[in-house]
């Protein structure tokens, strides 16, 4: 199976302490195509299966804001609600979480500019709380060709499923991203003051430092689980995380990796303040895939191979958290069954099944999923949502 983890084996957890995040019930408002679709789940995996452009994704949008940030699209809050009415969008849950019930709610605030948060009908200061209630992963159709494109979305993919095992990891990059700003802000603005600058690349060198050292904890800890890879139909990955700052502090102690990092910085500024951005850092660091069975770079293999070399990271990502955490997250997978082969098919079935956590799927395929005992189908058109295999 698919780096899945014996975990009694590895950590001093049972299996038997292991908790799995539920969605137990989906409320959606307004949302996207949906004016008002409401859904009981059973905590088996789910598939919803329709034609394209019935909303099937729209429902895997709603439950990723279950997790900080802008969903599985990144979509503007704004651009959520549905076309036709332009009310205010709502989404309502029902969550097992640590063995406790939780009830979440969001919606857009009246400013268009974010969102507000409730958790039990207390509203929460941002996103950052969801974490501590649900753990989420997702797979979607765009992220196929992740291996071909550029830095930043490599980057950006290593980060959602870094902040998913490290909880402070988003807040820290988005500490470095305000200071980056404010450093790139005072250029653009032709403001040079050496010592305003080596406050902010103090404060830049000492938060990049903490994200580079949480970047290689989490792909070395990762690559140990792609390593347990038993089944022969799934090619094995190997990461590496590349760049600057990562190679500081793989190099050096943390307060000599800080000072270098710093002194780089104010190094650059002549050539950052002509520039009018900050060309060395944490943010120019990229994802190396190696496809381990072949020898090459992820980018290098076929169609397939990425797209097998991809699910094995994020279902060994599904391991990695539980070992850490405890806790199982919940997995969206959007139109990704459909496009492996049959043997590949049966593999993932049979990785599913094992591992037991809630995985919810989208496909046009009804026949794909009937192959699966012990899930739920649900047939999505314009107008409802239809029970077809299930609770």
């Amino acid at each position: 199976m698919i780096g899945h983890i014996k975990l009694s084996q590895n950590t001093n957890m049972s299996v038997e302490k292991l908790s799995f995040d539920q969605i137990k019930s989906i409320k959606l408002i307004n949302f996207r195509s949906h004016s008002d679709l409401s859904l009981q789940l059973s905590g088996r995996p789910l598939a919803i299966i329709g034609n394209n452009g019935v909303g099937k994704t729209n429902i895997l949008e709603a439950i990723s804001l279950l997790s900080p940030g802008r969903g599985i699209r990144n979509s503007k809050f704004s651009e959520m609600v549905k076309d036709d009415n332009m009310l205010p969008w709502g989404i309502n849950f029902n969550i097992s979480s640590n063995r406790k019930n939780y009830q979440v709610s969001s919606g857009l605030k009246n400013s268009h500019r974010g969102r507000d948060v409730k958790i039990n009908g207390k509203k929460v200061a941002g996103s950052n709380k969801l974490s501590d209630i649900i753990l989420l992963s997702w797979l979607t159709p765009s992220m196929d060709q992740i291996f071909n494109e550029t830095p930043s979305y490599r980057r950006r993919f290593i980060d959602r499923l870094c902040s998913v095992y490290f909880k402070d990891h988003i807040k820290n990059i988005k500490t470095y991203e305000k200071l980056m700003l404010e450093r790139n802000s005072s250029f653009k603005n032709k403001i040079f003051d050496n010592v305003w600058l080596n406050g902010i690349d103090e404060q830049m060198s000492e938060v990049s430092i903490a994200i580079a050292e949480t970047r290689i904890e989490f792909i070395n800890n990762l690559n140990k689980v792609l390593k347990t890879n038993l089944d022969p139909v799934w090619p094995k990955a190997y990461l590496e995380i590349l760049g600057f700052v990562e190679k500081l502090v793989t190099t050096w102690n943390n307060n000599k990796a800080k000072q270098i990092l710093f002194e780089k910085l104010k190094e650059n500024r002549e050539k950052d303040f002509f520039s009018k951005r900050t060309t060395e850092g944490i943010h120019r660091s990229d994802l190396l895939v190696i496809d381990r069975n072949q020898k090459i770079e992820a980018k290098k293999c076929s169609t397939g191979e990425q797209k097998s070399l991809l699910m094995g990271i994020i279902l060994s990502h599904l391991d990695l958290v539980a070992n850490h955490k405890g806790r199982y997250p919940v997995l969206l997978l959007d139109e990704v069954v459909a496009h492996f082969d049959e043997i590949r098919r049966k593999s993932f079935f049979n990785q599913i099944r094992d591992i037991g956590s809630q995985i919810i799927m989208t496909g046009t395929d009804r026949s794909v999923f009937e192959q699966l005992n012990g899930i739920d189908i649900y047939h999505l058109d314009t107008h409802k949502l239809t029970n077809i295999r299930g609770n």
